[in-house]
């Protein structure tokens, strides 16, 4: 898009200009000097949008596995008034294989329905502001989206900043970065050139936030008051950056939501896929710059083939930019006094488990199989006994979800959060997110990704997600983004109408419940399954390592 081309598409699809609010006292046209040149965006419901901005050159050609580059300077003034192009999707191989021929037809997916993001390209390094005004210092909210560390984008509609940004008088920032193959592919065997190959999709993520650093105040914002935040592999990220060293000093709290990461990638396993991924290309070793000129369909097929087995593309723990795992075997050093925010959802694996039509027949036989996908087999029908007694009215789906999200990610949160409270530095603050969706007569329960639109103040966007807009579920969202906002402005979670929350530890383990019709302290909540799962060990374990023979590997469970 040229520099002062507008994208008429946007405005006739969306119909989304308005006149700037009086109350505002600024254009509907607000303009902003950053350090590459001006950006010219919008006025909408009370708060100051500019879409699409780069922060970075392109990272194609001979930019590709390059760290990125700050974008250049533009004269003009840079229409900033849509999306800027998504990061190529995929790159890893499917999770999941597809049905037999004749299957029932899954149930629609709840994570559905965060609108169609723009066309894909390697020029992909943008981000997107909201703002009340371009005038006063604000506490910023930085986020990273999820999809693994293998797709999405920062333009979903459930994370437009709206609402969140003109109640909250907050600044919120969204980002697009490389992803799987393109983001983190270590060829660092294959040349000093490439000595970062592997963790690039965090080095955008980091220029990203020197961006803010850099700019962020003539938006409004406040560049000592930045929290980062990301949902799955977006709170993966977050994880990752407390120990990236490239990232120290450019942020001051973290939430990290759904996505307890503990491990990264070893190099051997990193390597491995690398490896694989010029072998499918019939790239020679000496021939590596021939990887800069691959079609980027090719290299993303070479990319799912390489990685099968092995778990998704991730960054890799290299001894440098990434010097240890993020949170084992202890907090990392480097953001001992950042404090934190960490919690999950009841359950998230209904998001995955749930749309299998078999999950709604389930016997016991077939229950006691599929927790033994989560749990050593010889223990499934000792689980099984456990959430029978514990829930006796609940179904034997919902039994499943709730024991491997406790297996996944709920133990991997309770053990960051002790990690991060054992430190003695800045303190860990843990949430428990048990708000059921009314949505396909409530079959999902409380699936991964829900708390998301809460978070934001954006249920109108998410009724796939979360059903209608209700008081009761509107009262939710205006504590949970207050909760969010006041953390990032003082280190301090709070909101009104919630109960003071209590710093997290391990003798007591408090959680704040956000729950309707109200939400509540907990103690230790499911503190009798997180030990029985935690006599399992974290799935992470092994997750980081080549498989041993006869092992199978990946980011699936058993």
């Amino acid at each position: 898009m040229g520099s002062l081309e507008l994208n008429r598409r946007w405005v006739l699809a969306g119909g989304l200009w308005v006149a700037a609010s009086p109350a505002l006292g600024q254009s509907a046209e607000p303009v902003v000097e950053t350090t590459a040149g001006r950006v010219r965006g919008a006025a909408r419901n009370g708060a100051l949008i500019f879409k699409g901005v780069p922060y970075g050159e392109s990272t194609a050609g001979a930019n590709r596995f390059m760290p990125p580059k700050p974008k250049a300077g533009w004269s003009g003034v840079r229409e900033a008034l849509a999306y800027g192009p998504t990061a190529p999707q995929g790159g890893s191989a499917p999770s999941r294989p597809p049905p037999p021929a004749g299957a029932p037809a899954r149930h629609p997916s709840p994570i559905a329905g965060g609108g169609t993001p723009p066309a894909q390209s390697e020029d992909c390094l943008v981000l997107n502001v909201w703002t009340p005004s371009t005038t006063g210092k604000r506490a910023v909210l930085f986020w990273m989206h999820g999809g693994g560390f293998a797709t999405g984008s920062g333009s979903s509609a459930w994370y437009d900043g709206t609402n969140i940004a003109r109640k909250q008088d907050v600044v919120i920032v969204t980002i697009n970065h490389r992803l799987n193959v393109l983001g983190y592919a270590d060829l660092s065997a294959y040349g000093p050139q490439y000595a970062a190959s592997g963790n690039v999709g965090m080095l955008d993520c980091v220029l990203a936030l020197k961006w803010v650093r850099d700019n962020i105040e003539r938006f409004g914002g406040d560049p000592n008051r930045v929290l980062i935040h990301g949902e799955s592999g977006g709170g993966r990220k977050t994880s990752m950056m407390m120990a990236f060293e490239p990232a120290k000093g450019l942020f001051h709290r973290a939430v990290v939501q759904s996505g307890s990461a503990l491990r990264m990638d070893g190099q051997a396993l990193a390597r491995e896929k690398a490896r694989r991924l010029l072998a499918e290309l019939s790239i020679a070793p000496g021939d590596i710059r021939k990887i800069h000129e691959v079609p980027l369909e090719d290299l993303q097929r070479a990319g799912a083939k390489a990685s099968a087995g092995l778990g998704q593309w991730r960054p890799v723990v290299d001894g440098k930019l990434l010097p240890r795992h993020p949170f084992e075997p202890d907090a990392p050093g480097m953001s001992r006094n950042i404090p934190m925010m960490i919690g999950t959802n009841r359950t998230e694996q209904s998001a995955f488990l749930g749309g299998d039509p078999a999950m709604d027949a389930l016997d016991d036989a077939g229950l006691t199989r599929e927790l033994g996908n989560w749990v050593p087999r010889e223990h499934a029908g000792r689980v099984l006994a456990t959430y029978r007694r514990l829930y006796p009215k609940s179904s034997r789906a919902e039994i499943l979800y709730m024991a491997a999200t406790d297996r996944s990610y709920f133990l991997d949160s309770t053990i960051q959060a002790e990690r991060k409270a054992a430190q003695g530095g800045a303190p860990a603050y843990y949430y428990a997110f048990y708000r059921h969706t009314p949505v396909q007569n409530g079959r999902y329960f409380t699936p991964h990704a829900e708390e998301i639109p809460f978070v934001f103040d954006s249920l109108a966007n998410a009724p796939l997600m979360v059903g209608p807009v209700t008081p009761q579920a509107q009262k939710l969202a205006d504590e949970m983004s207050a909760a969010w906002a006041n953390f990032a402005k003082t280190g301090k979670p709070s909101a009104p109408g919630l109960p003071a929350w209590p710093v997290y530890n391990a003798r007591t383990r408090p959680a704040m419940v956000f729950d309707e019709p109200r939400s509540r302290i907990e103690n230790d909540p499911r503190g009798e399954q997180r030990r029985l799962m935690l006599s399992f060990g974290s799935q992470q374990d092994r997750q980081s390592e080549l498989p041993r023979p006869g092992e199978r590997g990946g980011d699936t469970p058993a």
